[in-house]
């Protein structure tokens, strides 16, 4: 495992997307990094990784430039263990040993609109947002609320995150409520609308964003009984995402999520495999543990040896 370290997240510097930030943007962060919740330690914004540890410890430091630069520790977990549930899965846990704390995103909100949030570095100009979410709006018909999101990466995936709100996963079979005749009614034209929006936003992310290459992440998420749960389809196909959203898919989870709650998660994610189901892939506690299959956690310490690899065979080449 690697060492922990003071590392520099951002700074005042033009990045490599085009974008600078200021003081104040990264003041603005400082509560985050200090807080009572912890900001995950990632590798490359790669989504469906279980977290490595915790990034704390934050504070800006003026350099000899005269940029300013927003630091943090990095701090891996120090304590893995296997775990079995009740049907006999086995399941890596991975934590501190002292001083584990609950993470910053799985602290859970209600929404009462959809929210819709994207990169616009994934995008061949800055309007590239603006006329994507233009044009959800104009086929779905149903209100909803957007974002901008940015990931300090070269060019990440594409991805677009889709929050739901609770009458959406009530509609789509998520949970045993009894939904009655005349909400369920109106549910059915809000039900019709979401796949409009999931159908133009599969579409048209395909179409528009960058890497064209690349598979393009659409990520669900919603709140179920407190907990995050967020489910990612990987595809260049629109038809797939469809698919994965149906109420005859999305209703399987039900089960799992039962299951998992005895494990005490604040989120749960779930992927949709080659055999075109909803799997488990990994959990975060209410103590800040990760738990998840061994698959996950394996795929994980593998792309960041490749990284590392990399970085020191450019070095040594640098140094020729």
């Amino acid at each position: 495992m690697p060492k922990n370290q003071r590392i520099t997240l951002s700074s005042t510097h033009l990045d490599s997307q085009g974008f600078k930030m200021t003081k104040e943007a990264l003041e603005s962060m400082l509560p985050y990094l200090n807080g009572e919740r912890r900001v995950k330690l990632g590798v490359e914004h790669i989504r469906a990784f279980p977290p490595f540890g915790v990034i704390t410890n934050g504070e800006i430091i003026q350099g000899t430039d005269g940029e300013y630069y927003l630091q943090g520790e990095s701090k891996y977990f120090d304590n893995n263990e296997e775990i079995e549930l009740e049907d006999g899965t086995i399941l890596i846990k991975e934590s501190f040993k002292e001083d584990n704390k609950p993470f910053l995103e799985s602290e859970s909100k209600e929404i009462q609109n959809i929210h819709i949030s994207t990169d616009p570095a994934n995008f061949e100009n800055f309007n590239g947002f603006e006329e994507l979410m233009k044009v959800i709006a104009e086929e779905s018909e149903i209100d909803f609320e957007s974002s901008m999101v940015g990931r300090k990466s070269n060019l990440p995936d594409p991805e677009i995150i889709i929050q739901l709100t609770e009458i959406i996963v009530l509609a789509l079979g998520i949970g045993a409520t009894k939904i009655p005749e005349k909400i369920g009614e109106a549910i059915g034209d809000d039900l019709v609308k979401f796949y409009k929006l999931i159908r133009t936003s599969a579409f048209e992310m395909i179409k528009r964003t960058i890497p064209a290459n690349r598979p393009k992440n659409f990520v669900i998420e919603f709140v179920f009984k407190k907990i995050i749960v967020e489910m990612i389809i990987s595809t260049n196909n629109p038809d797939e995402v469809l698919k994965a959203v149906s109420i005859e898919k999305m209703s399987e989870i039900n089960e799992k999520l039962i299951s998992l709650k005895k494990l005490k998660p604040e989120k749960i994610q779930f992927l949709f495999n080659k055999d075109k189901e909803w799997e488990f892939n990994y959990l975060l506690t209410n103590k800040g543990e990760a738990i998840g299959k061994k698959k996950a956690f394996k795929k994980r310490n593998e792309t960041f040896k490749k990284i590392i690899d990399g970085q020191t065979l450019n070095r040594g080449k640098a140094s020729r």
